[in-house]
């Protein structure tokens, strides 16, 4: 009979390496909740088309004792049939009795062939259950903190997780073979608890059927990388972790018939969340010179092998062990140089020669520029350097393999700038965003660019980039609200000597035109025999570019504002509407245009009658008289056949404009004007309005005071 009572040997070749071992199994099976307050199980589940097999735990030790004590249900509940929902669902106990672990005697034949097996035996039933830990390194402290239930439910865990067999003989698995294709579960694992037992364990729950059965993939990435006497393999776990827990690695000499090289399952033993590594590595030893061949199998944690990965192969080789070093490189003349280096002369006798080999960065690629340099040569003159050169000396071994110093830069006296950048251009937005850009100097060395700005060409050009810009773009903000209407642009080109260029030449940026122009004013107006004739005071602004002459039928409701003319000759102030009918009762405004577009606010509407092209010849009789000793100017006046009902009358003086004075009631006749002053001529205007909405020209007179 198996004797559990005997210390058990946990041999090193387990090659853990997490701190805390008892975290391997739940991250194996991709949980992760050990450490919660509440107990819980974890559960997972393979489909196959023939029967559904589950796989639990729990993830805390004192939850292990406790379900070894009282065992777990297993129950069913169908959810789905024929890809129709099941409602209200079918609930099935699976099992007779809580599932248990099997009695010592059952782990006799098993426990004898297999440790995994022997160390869960161990676990459930030995008195004690005491590891033997490697000196030194992570196992050390892992049973310098675990105590001895810590260590039981973690090493049976693992154990099991080696050995699905021993997995349900400990109770943490169950195989449903009552299962029909055409069906979908919810499997549900929960603790056979007393009803009374104040500890609680949570239950576990997966959904599995037929339908969800998928063939196991292979693994993938597998990359060998071969060195002196060896080779290191690796390949992608990450993609596949939650379906293979462990990896075997299987090793052939003719690519057919393969061994298994690992005795211990290779897995990853690093939280997922904690590490960006997603790779696993194996290294096996291999003579020289001779080809082998690799592949991969994955393991589930229900005993399923996968497929094999795809194979590598390839060679071991000798390394020459001497690696060759440029201690020294002599500028001789501005287009050469002499490089001098050591190498071991041990592995003179290893090598056919030297090669020199040349390229423009260090990261090349190289180039050989000079070969068959004799094994003990140690100095060799290269010409023809261009601006920027990096030079390697590889020793080439007998045996095809080569040595490789590491690369070394040499730099002639560079003294000679690069050409002036060309080609630069510019836009300015509303926001005041400049982008810029200009075509690529063709120079190998060049280290980059500087920008340059100023409001005016004549004064100095500040720089406005702190370091060289690598691009033939860039993107500067300016301040378009202020007196400057331009702004001033060039950039120099440098080299990676700092050697600068000559200033390109400068660009010139109009700044947008963000204010409308101010507007103009509709100064007069008088009816023709061609029509209504305009005048009026252009627009003050510098920028303005046309002025536009519009024109509204007040005889249509909600009539809209036609334009009648355009006027792009600023000294001209003067338009006659010919268009107009008489009788036709027409409204007029202007707006300045200036270059960019903007336009200003129209002027006040001039509204006109059209009675007739032709003025009455019995019109406005204006008179006025000058009155000093009672200081007033008396004005008079009368009009024939219209009926009036507003005078305006205006007064200037000599040689200024008239402006509106006085507006009064259409039957006064007379007005005295007293706000005067001595020796000044006054002029006087009078314009009728008539009761039909005609408004006369304006009749004149002058008067000294």
């Amino acid at each position: 009979m198996l004797d559990v009572r005997k210390k058990i040997s946990v041999k090193s070749e387990c090659q853990i390496v997490l701190k805390k071992l008892s975290l391997l199994f739940i991250l194996f099976l991709g949980w992760n909740t050990y450490g919660q307050d509440t107990a819980s199980v974890q559960v997972i589940a393979r489909s196959l088309p023939e029967k559904v097999m589950l796989r639990w735990a729990v993830d805390q030790p004192l939850a292990w004792k406790k379900t070894n004590e009282y065992g777990f249900w297993v129950e069913r509940a169908t959810i789905s049939q024929n890809g129709e929902a099941v409602l209200p669902l079918e609930k099935t106990v699976l099992t007779l009795a809580p599932i248990k672990p099997a009695p010592l005697q059952a782990w006799e034949a098993l426990a004898t062939t297999d440790q995994n097996a022997a160390v869960v035996a161990q676990a459930l039933y030995g008195d004690t259950f005491e590891t033997t830990a490697p000196t030194g390194g992570a196992l050390a402290e892992i049973y310098a903190v675990n105590a001895a239930l810590e260590q039981r439910f973690t090493f049976s865990l693992l154990a099991a997780e080696q050995n699905y067999e021993a997995a349900k003989l400990a109770g943490w698995a169950y195989e449903d073979n009552s299962i029909q294709p055409n069906e979908s579960y919810l499997y549900t694992i929960k603790v056979a608890l007393p009803h009374d037992s104040p500890y609680q364990i949570a239950d576990g729950a997966v959904y599995a059927g037929a339908d969800q059965f998928e063939a196991l993939p292979k693994p993938i990435g597998l990359a060998a990388v071969f060195g002196d006497g060896h080779v290191a393999l690796s390949w992608n776990f990450n993609l596949l972790q939650n379906t293979y827990t462990r990896y075997s690695i299987e090793r052939s000499v003719n690519g057919v018939d393969f061994e298994t090289l690992n005795r211990a399952p290779i897995f990853n033993a690093q939280q997922s969340q904690e590490t960006s590594d997603i790779s696993l590595f194996f290294n096996d030893s291999i003579p020289n010179g001779k080809t082998y061949y690799y592949r991969v199998k994955g393991r589930t944690a229900f005993n399923e092998t996968g497929p094999p990965s795809d194979i590598v192969e390839g060679q071991a080789t000798q390394q020459l062990g001497f690696v060759p070093r440029i201690n020294r490189k002599i500028l001789p003349t501005d287009d050469s140089v002499i490089l001098e280096w050591e190498f071991d002369e041990k592995g003179n006798e290893l090598i056919s020669g030297f090669e020199l080999r040349r390229a423009n960065t260090i990261r090349g690629p190289f180039e050989t520029v000079q070969q068959k340099l004799p094994a003990t040569s140690r100095k060799t003159s290269y010409s023809g350097l261009g601006r920027i050169n990096y030079f390697a000396i590889v020793a080439m071994g007998k045996n095809g393999v080569e040595s490789e110093s590491y690369p070394t830069m040499v730099q002639p006296v560079d003294s000679v700038p690069p050409a002036p950048p060309s080609g630069l251009g510019g836009t300015i937005d509303t926001l005041g965003v400049v982008r810029l850009q200009w075509s690529t100097n063709i120079e190998k060395d060049l280290g980059g660019y500087r920008i340059y700005r100023a409001n005016n060409p004549d004064s100095e050009f500040n720089q406005i980039t702190k370091t060289a810009v690598n691009q033939t773009v860039y993107i500067d903000t300016i301040a378009v609200k202020n007196l400057n209407e331009t702004i001033y642009y060039k950039i120099l080109a440098e080299d990676q000597r700092y050697n600068a260029s000559e200033f390109s030449d400068i660009l010139v940026l109009e700044k947008p035109d963000l204010s409308p122009p101010s507007p103009a004013v509709l100064q007069s107006y008088k009816v023709t025999d061609e029509g209504v004739q305009l005048k009026w005071i252009p627009s003050s602004s510098k920028d303005v570019a046309s002025h536009l002459v519009y024109r509204r039928d007040l005889s249509v409701g909600n009539a809209l504002w036609e334009p009648v003319y355009k006027n792009t000759l600023i000294t001209e102030n003067t338009f006659t509407d010919t268009s107009v009918k008489n009788g036709q009762a027409v409204a007029y405004t202007i707006v300045a245009q200036d270059s960019t577009g903007w336009e200003s606010s129209p002027s006040n509407p001039l509204e006109v009658v059209v009675r007739s092209k032709k003025n009455p010849e019995n019109g406005i009789k204006f008179s006025a008289t000058a009155n000093r000793e009672l200081r007033f100017i008396g004005l008079s006046w009368r009009q024939k056949n219209v009926e009036v009902i507003e005078w305006r009358l205006y007064r200037g003086r000599e040689g200024e404009p008239l402006k509106l004075y006085k507006t009064l009631d259409g039957t006064t006749k007379t007005f005295n004007d007293t706000d005067l002053e001595i020796n000044t001529d006054y002029v006087y205007g009078l314009q009728a309005v008539s009761k039909s909405g005609v408004v006369s020209g304006i009749e004149k007179v002058n008067v000294k005071y």
